[in-house]
């Protein structure tokens, strides 16, 4: 995997890579619930993660996310609760990316990056809180 560091235009070293944490998480194992803080968002390296919330006492899945994806962010951006809860589909191997990290590059961002990036964040928020509502009135 490539990780760039943005703003200094460089890769990190295979060996900088190996040096990252790594998480080994059981398939049906809870990374983290709906309602949550989040101190971290997770990069799969292996596996699957579901991504659901609750809707109207059921669950409702919104999504699996592979490997290489990344998810968690939002909580770290906006730095509210987390709107959907986390569980590994298959055992599965993450890497946690602590929310300094996310806020140093947001903040050596350019501002209308910033901008942009916290929109989609209020967006996704607001889109998903109304599927959730329109699914809970349908039940």
């Amino acid at each position: 995997m490539q990780i760039e560091q943005r703003g200094r235009g460089r890769r990190m070293t295979t060996t900088e890579q190996d040096d990252l944490e790594r998480i080994s998480i059981q398939a049906g194992q809870a990374i983290f619930d709906e309602g949550d803080f989040g101190d971290r968002a997770y990069i799969v390296e292996d596996g699957i993660v579901e991504i659901s919330r609750k809707v109207g006492g059921e669950k409702m899945t919104l999504g699996t996310v592979e490997r290489n994806g990344i998810f968690g962010e939002m909580a770290l951006i906006d730095e509210s609760k987390r709107i959907a809860s986390a569980v590994a589909v298959i055992d599965t191997v993450l890497i946690p990316v602590p929310k300094v990290a996310i806020q140093s590059i947001l903040a050596n961002a350019d501002p209308l990056l910033r901008k942009l990036v916290s929109v989609l964040v209020s967006n996704a928020r607001s889109l998903s809180d109304h599927i959730a509502r329109v699914v809970g009135d349908e039940n």
